[in-house]
């Protein structure tokens, strides 16, 4: 868990708000077509290309509950943090699960999220966050919205908040943030452990698992919440020895897009650390701390 201004060190950082229906389920940020749907024109895309560009120079934004289809009890809340990159499309190209692609129907196109904080006790706009009434989100139904004033009211009022990563909503498989904006057709890029760039992050990734001080730092945060004892984050197994746990990069394919934090990695023992590597479907896309201690619950019970 980090700090909101850790992750965003200044309301200039932050792209602006959106409404949004609930919490994330899939990485992905959707939008409704202002074209030709069938013709995909370039009006077609246009709301998820103007956010994947403006996710070059601000990549945050907050999502915030309202609209027809939110929950009363999310309706106003600030929900997540969320990072976009320049990847954009088809929302059929993104979507894995078949219900979630059958809601987002009537928002045809979207950009990839890299990464999706939920906001420590979702705090009310109006009454916890200090605003006078929900005109922040003004416009923002459809887009990403910023009135300064606003924005620089929301990150006051959200900087020293915390915020815990939401690593179950996962990138799809193999994803690699492009750096740049691009265009995706119905299959996104996958990133080949074999390519001479694949084998780059996955040297990368190991360097930073390696990293004295990232290393240090998530031990002693695990220490720290399990009375002084390592404690693997998959399976349980707990030991004082340092030497007998790893420090655990939970998205190699992150490596290099920006700077890693100590909450890009959790400790595992050695062998939930090579479960959730070797078990994936791809190396550059490890098993979660949960679908490792589920694949190892579901092999016992055999």
């Amino acid at each position: 868990m980090v700090k909101f201004n850790e992750v965003v060190p200044s309301a200039n950082d932050l792209m602006g708000v959106k409404a949004v229906w609930g919490r994330s389920e899939e990485a992905v940020m959707c939008f409704g077509s202002r074209g030709d749907a069938a013709k995909k024109d370039k009006g077609h895309y246009s709301q998820a290309r103007i956010t994947a560009e403006k996710a070059q120079e601000q990549p945050y934004f907050v999502t915030i509950g309202g609209g027809k289809h939110i929950p009363e009890g999310l309706r106003g809340r600030a929900i997540e943090l969320v990072r976009t990159t320049g990847a954009y499309g088809e929302t059929t190209a993104f979507v894995k699960g078949t219900s979630l692609r059958t809601r987002l129907e009537q928002w045809p196109v979207a950009v990839v999220l890299s990464e999706v904080y939920a906001i420590d006790g979702e705090p009310l706009l109006v009454d916890e966050l200090g605003f006078d009434d929900m005109n922040i989100l003004a416009n923002a139904y459809d887009r990403v919205m910023r009135y300064s004033e606003q924005i620089e009211a929301l990150w006051s009022a959200l900087k020293d908040r915390n915020v815990s990563r939401r690593w179950e909503v996962q990138l799809p498989s193999g994803f690699r943030d492009p750096g740049s904006v691009k265009l995706i057709g119905t299959l996104y890029p996958k990133l080949n452990i074999k390519s001479s760039e694949g084998k780059k992050v996955w040297k990368l990734s190991k360097a930073i698992e390696r990293d004295a001080s990232l290393k240090r730092e998530v031990k002693a945060q695990n220490r720290a919440k399990n009375g002084g004892a390592l404690c693997c984050e998959a399976c349980g197994f707990s030991d004082m020895s340092d030497g007998m746990f790893d420090a655990h990069h939970l998205q190699p394919l992150a490596a290099g897009v920006r700077e890693s934090r100590v909450d890009d990695l959790i400790v595992l023992c050695p062998t939930c650390h090579r479960w959730a590597h070797v078990k994936a479907p791809d190396l550059l896309s490890p098993l979660t701390a949960s679908e490792v201690a589920e694949a190892l619950e579901c092999q016992l019970s055999d």
